[in-house]
C-alpha cells in the first residue's frame, strides 16, 4: 500500500450544489458514513485529501476490529500482534487503546509534540531530583506541579481514535476551525485506488489516518512512497532533449475492497533531472514479459508550474525603466516574488529511491498479471456430451 506524507496547511473546500466536502450519509441497511474532504496547501500544490469512516446506527452492532501491537516478552520472545475485537463502548479507554498497534490508530495531534517530549523528560527529572536549567528554560516550568499541569494540557490536545468514524467526525471540526488557518500540518495516510470497470477508469484518493502539527522549520512537501512494479522499457527518455521531461512507466498494487483482492494500476513518474533519468534507465532493466519490483518516492504535483520571471514578463513601463537603467530585471523579479505561475499541472514527479527498498527485486509476476482486480471465474466442471442433439 502506497503511503503519503504531506507537509502543508489545511484548507476547507467550499460547499456547492454539485460538490459537498462534508457528507454524512445513512443507508437503508442502517450503516452511516461520514466523509470529509479538504485541501492540503503545500507550496504551489493543492492536493485534496479525505478522511472517511462508518458505523452502524445501532451501537449494539458496532465493534472495533483491529490489530494488537507486537510485544517483546520478559524472556526475549516476541508475540506478534494478532486480530482483536474491542467493544464499542470501550473504544476510548486508555487500556484498550494501549493494546492496539500504532499503525492501526487514527491520530489528530493539535499540540507541540516536541514540547510534550520535553515536558515528559522534565517530569522524570523533577521526580529524580535531576532537573536542569536547560529543561526549565525549555519548558518554562519551575516546579513539578507546573510541569505536570502543562503536560496534562498537552496530552489533551493529542486525540487518538480506534474507530475511523470517530476520526472522520473529529476531522470535520478540525477542518472548519478558524484556529488552524496559519498552522502547518504533517498529514499522512495511504493512496486509495478505486477502479470503475464500466468506464475502465481508475480513481485515486489520498486517504488520511493521521494529522500532526509539523515541526518548526520543516520544508513543505507532498511525498508519496510507491511500491513500484516495472517491465521492459520502463524508462522513456526519447523526448527529454526537446521537453526537459522523461518518464518512468510501470504499475503499483492496490486493494479492491469490493472483490477483497489486490489489483494493479498503471503509474507514471515524470523525471525532470537528466542525471536521475540516466541512472534509472540503467537500474530499471527487465527482459521480455518479466516484472520486477523496487520502492520509489515521488512528489505529488497538483498546481501551477513555476518559472523565473524574465524581461519578457515585465509590463511596458517596467521594460522602459530597465532599458533606462533605473532598475534591473533581477530587482523587479525579486519584488514580484521571484517566480511566476504558469499552466496547471498534475503529475507525480520522481524524487528518488525508497531507502528501505532501493534494490531491484525479481517477482513471479509477468506482464499478463498487470491488470485491475478481477472476480474469480469458476470453470464449469460438469460433464457435457458434445454429441447431444440438444446442445
Amino acid at each position: 500500500m502506497n503511503q503519503f506524507t504531506f507537509i502543508g496547511k489545511i484548507q476547507s473546500i467550499k460547499d456547492s450544489d454539485s460538490f459537498h466536502p462534508v457528507e454524512k450519509k445513512t443507508f437503508d441497511s442502517g450503516w452511516s458514513m461520514t466523509t470529509v474532504r479538504f485541501n492540503c496547501i503545500s507550496r504551489t500544490n493543492r492536493v485534496m485529501c479525505v478522511a472517511q469512516g462508518g458505523k452502524w446506527n445501532d451501537d449494539k452492532k458496532n465493534v472495533v476490529k483491529t490489530i494488537a501491537k507486537t510485544v517483546t516478552n520478559e524472556d526475549g520472545s516476541v508475540t506478534k500482534g494478532e486480530k482483536i475485537d474491542i467493544p464499542w463502548s470501550k473504544r476510548f479507554d486508555e487500556k484498550e487503546i494501549e493494546k492496539v498497534a500504532g499503525y492501526r490508530k487514527f491520530v489528530v495531534d493539535l499540540g507541540d509534540a516536541q514540547m510534550r517530549y520535553a515536558l515528559q523528560d522534565a517530569v522524570k527529572a523533577f521526580e529524580n531530583d535531576e532537573i536542569t536549567d536547560e529543561l526549565i528554560a525549555k519548558t518554562g516550568c519551575n516546579t513539578l506541579e507546573e510541569v505536570k499541569e502543562a503536560l496534562d494540557k498537552s496530552n489533551k490536545r493529542r486525540h487518538v481514535f480506534l474507530s475511523e468514524w470517530d476520526f472522520a467526525e473529529f476531522m470535520t471540526k478540525v477542518v472548519s476551525s478558524p484556529k488552524i488557518k496559519d498552522t502547518v500540518f504533517r498529514i499522512s495516510g495511504y493512496q486509495e485506488v478505486q477502479y470503475n470497470a464500466e468506464k475502465g477508469r481508475f480513481y485515486v484518493n489520498y486517504h488520511v489516518n493521521r494529522v500532526d502539527i509539523a515541526k518548526d522549520g520543516i520544508d513543505e512537501a507532498t511525498d508519496l512512497s510507491v511500491d513500484f512494479y516495472f517491465g521492459a522499457n520502463a524508462v522513456d527518455d526519447s523526448d527529454f532533449d526537446e521537453t526537459g521531461k522523461g518518464f518512468i512507466n510501470g504499475y503499483t498494487t492496490y486493494w479492491d475492497g469490493m472483490m477483497k483482492k489486490n489489483g494493479f494500476t498503471p503509474i507514471t513518474f515524470v523525471v525532470r533531472d537528466e542525471k536521475k533519468l540516466k541512472v534509472m534507465k540503467k537500474k530499471l532493466v527487465a527482459d521480455d514479459d518479466e516484472i520486477k519490483n523496487i520502492g520509489l518516492v515521488g512528489e505529488v504535483i497538483q498546481g501551477a508550474s513555476m518559472s523565473a520571471i524574465t524581461y519578457e514578463d515585465l509590463s511596458d513601463e517596467d521594460k522602459e525603466d530597465v532599458d533606462c537603467g533605473l532598475v534591473t530585471v533581477e530587482e523587479l523579479a525579486a519584488a514580484m516574488g521571484g517566480q511566476k505561475a504558469g499552466e496547471r499541472i498534475s503529475e507525480i514527479r520522481f524524487k528518488g529511491l525508497n531507502a528501505r527498498k532501493k534494490n531491484v527485486e525479481d517477482t513471479s509476476y509477468t506482464t499478463d498479471d498487470m491488470h485491475p482486480a478481477r472476480a474469480d471465474v469458476k470453470e464449469d466442471t460438469e460433464d457435457v456430451d458434445l454429441f447431444d442433439d440438444d446442445l
